[in-house]
């Protein structure tokens, strides 16, 4: 098991944003964008929403696109 970040769109009010477009007070029905960049792109169709970051289990860990200069190494 590995922690994983992953972002969310929140209301003023705390309601998740779901995958219908509309907000519930339920995180489970809540839309997890895996990349940043891309949470801010859907935020912008929702003014007066934020972002918000938070950690969750997973099964696999994340995996980017960069290798790490470890990988490089070796």
């Amino acid at each position: 098991m590995a922690m994983v970040t992953r972002y969310s769109i929140q209301d003023e009010v705390g309601r998740f944003l779901t995958i219908d477009g509309f907000f519930s007070y339920d995180d489970a029905d809540a839309v997890e964008f895996r990349d940043e960049d891309e949470a801010y792109e859907e935020l912008a169709a929702y003014p007066g929403c934020t972002v918000e970051t938070y950690q969750r289990v997973a099964n696999h860990p994340d995996f980017t696109a960069t290798p790490s200069i470890e990988k490089e190494a070796a």
